[in-house]
């Protein structure tokens, strides 16, 4: 999945995630990789196909780390 998020109630950069449905994630800005996660390959009931409950739970990740980001940067 693919999404945009805009920090700062629209006033701030907007940030491109693109997250899968194994739980990996990555932020770009302005077309540059910010920051790339990569989810565990294998734990104890993991959906061997993914899920959209895992692809959901890394956009909320990124969201938190953009978030974590643009607080400590102003």
């Amino acid at each position: 999945m693919k999404t945009e998020y805009t920090v700062g109630d629209g006033a701030g950069p907007t940030y491109h995630i693109e997250a899968d449905r194994h739980g990996n994630y990555t932020i770009r800005l302005e077309g540059k990789v910010v920051k790339r996660v990569s989810a565990l390959p294998q734990y104890l009931d993991k959906p061997r196909w993914g899920s959209r409950k895992l692809e959901a739970d890394a956009i909320r990740d990124a969201q938190r780390a953009i978030e974590n980001f643009w607080g400590t940067q102003h």
